[in-house]
């Protein structure tokens, strides 16, 4: 059928991206307008094939909690399928699987003449060239980088049909730094003498939720390690090596060398948590 669709690497995007117009990969340092991020991809393809569009596609990774309140808006929009992969060791797992999945189906039904891929992981390199094999014409959309030559593969660069970039000028009036004010309000707790927020502030984690998140992201790691029975048969105690970990992991989210003992407690306890539920 002779319609497009949009693949888009959500981490490729807010790392390319953020370091591009915002000088920082940290997610937590600025927000993107991703309506207008479609929009803009759209326009793209629109003046590229002269066709409709199917839909995009977004892909990203959640914690082992579940999606985030971002993810949640993004799949509320209109024409965009969020798709998930985890979050394990720090590092996004799965995404290029569903990349690949579904690139290759909807080639294979015939449900797209045209693919716009938003990434730069060699590991698509197939799905391209199986695409291809279908017939689908496929553009490569990068972003570009500050301190090296390309943050794409040149083997994926290679394979496909055309590479579109987008410039600092596409991008800049998307990306948009959060202002310190806003950050300093992140780590402050509210207690009983606090002003009440503005009903436009943008609502921000507590330490107490930022505890709870690094002992569950930290529990989400062992699902698949080698090291989750010898974590198991320790409880109520966490192995020396694992607890320095989420404490590491916690003064860095915090900000803060001298972590109070009540979000270690936290911390701990979501863990313990996370690694129940996980381990039913």
């Amino acid at each position: 059928m002779d319609r497009y669709a949009i693949f888009v690497d959500a981490g490729y995007v807010y790392a390319a991206g953020g370091e591009l117009c915002c000088g920082t990969k940290s997610r937590k340092q600025f927000e993107l307008d991703v309506p207008e991020l479609r929009d803009h991809l759209n326009g793209i393809a629109l003046r590229a094939t002269g066709l409709s569009a199917l839909r995009m596609y977004w892909y990203d990774a959640a914690p082992y909690d579940g999606p985030t309140p971002e993810h949640r808006t993004i799949a509320s929009l209109a024409n965009i399928k969020l798709r998930l992969g985890r979050i394990k060791s720090y590092r996004q797992k799965g995404v290029d699987a569903l990349i690949y999945h579904d690139l290759v189906n909807l080639a294979r039904e015939r449900a797209i003449s045209d693919a716009f891929l938003v990434s730069g992981d060699e590991d698509l390199r197939e799905g391209v060239r199986t695409v291809q094999g279908f017939g689908v014409r496929v553009t490569l959309i990068g972003i570009p980088p500050i301190h090296q030559a390309t943050n794409q593969s040149l083997e994926l660069i290679q394979e496909a049909d055309e590479l579109v970039t987008l410039t600092k000028d596409d991008l800049s009036s998307l990306f948009h730094l959060k202002s310190p004010t806003a950050d300093s309000q992140h780590r402050v707790a509210p207690t009983e003498n606090t002003a009440p927020a503005s009903s436009t502030a943008t609502p921000c984690m507590s330490d107490e939720a930022i505890a709870r998140e690094a002992g569950s992201v930290l529990a989400g790691t062992l699902q698949d390690s080698p090291d989750l029975e010898v974590v198991i048969r320790s409880r109520p105690r966490i192995p020396a090596e694992t607890d320095r970990q989420l404490l590491r992991s916690l003064r860095q989210e915090l900000g803060n060398s001298d972590v109070p003992e009540k979000l270690k407690r936290e911390a701990r306890a979501s863990f313990w948590r996370t690694l129940a539920r996980l381990t039913r």
